[in-house]
């Protein structure tokens, strides 16, 4: 069943401001019944688990650099962001700086700081001074900030991979830059990623439950020969229009590159007289953002 939501965050408000709800998108990835593929009667196959490692494989090589890459289309606009940035996989925190369409209204590159709890971003809201943040809590955005910020975490993108579906295969090898890495191709499913993941990072995760219908989201990706993640590339669907009955959707595709594994990450949550304080009518602060 779809949920209703409104999708916060800057740069999703580009595209999809009035979204009704959120799915897998329906496209099934190919080769599902490949030669040699182990089925659920066997137990998770070879692919499968090698994919659901990575989490913690990637984990464990305690931080990376990243490159990110969000396309969302609908049937009037394609909007791309493109984003590049670093994350403590131990700290659970990380920054990324995300460029935006000239006609987005967003002045200069947007800044953001990710936390398991919260999404702090900088230069994305109109009226917010430039040297304040606003802070959005993970747990009041519809989809956990899998697409709001424009470049989903990526810690989430890899511990969503936890929750990979029996029907991933490996498509080969392929290069990525200098380095040959393993495709893998398959769906997952957010409900089993959020019970197979740490509960200190799985706010996004609990967050997305609310709004996503379960079903299965089409995934590719590729690791190293350390069985390290070194891309991903999500897809997802949100339904559109003011109620249920419109079936319009916007898809989104999320891709994150890591790299640099662990590179000295020096990044911390902005501190309270760096929020902005948002007034009331009165002309009184009435909180934070």
């Amino acid at each position: 069943m779809l949920v209703r939501t409104a999708l916060t965050g800057a740069c999703c408000a580009l595209l999809l401001a009035g979204a009704t709800g959120c799915q897998g998108d329906d496209v099934q990835p190919q080769g599902a019944q490949a030669k040699g593929s182990a089925g659920p009667a066997n137990g998770p196959s070879e692919a499968v688990l090698a994919v659901r490692k990575a989490a913690d494989v990637t984990t464990g090589a305690k931080s990376s650099r990243t490159r990110t890459t969000m396309t969302m289309q609908n049937a009037d606009r394609v909007v791309k962001l493109t984003g590049q940035g670093m994350f403590d996989y131990v700290r659970h925190i990380g920054s990324l700086t995300v460029d935006a369409p000239k006609d987005s209204g967003i002045v200069g590159p947007l800044q953001e700081i990710l936390t398991p709890d919260a999404l702090y971003m900088k230069n994305g809201s109109p009226g917010v001074p430039k040297d304040k943040w606003v802070r959005l809590a993970i747990d009041g955005l519809a989809d956990g900030n899998l697409v709001s910020g424009g470049a989903t975490d990526p810690g989430t993108s890899f511990e969503i991979l936890r929750g990979v579906n029996d029907d991933v295969v490996l498509v080969g090898s392929e290069k990525l830059g200098a380095d040959t890495v393993r495709h893998y191709r398959g769906t997952l499913d957010i409900r089993k990623a959020h019970d197979l993941t740490a509960p200190e990072v799985r706010g996004p995760l609990a967050a997305a439950l609310k709004t996503f219908d379960g079903a299965p989201i089409p995934f590719d990706a590729y690791l190293d020969d350390a069985g390290r993640l070194r891309k991903v590339e999500e897809s997802f669907a949100f339904v559109m229009g003011p109620d249920q009955a419109k079936t319009a959707t916007a898809k989104v595709l999320s891709a994150a590159e890591l790299y640099d594994f662990g590179v000295v990450v020096d990044v911390k949550p902005p501190e309270a007289k760096d929020l902005y304080v948002a007034p009331n009518p009165s002309g009184t602060p009435a909180g934070r953002g």
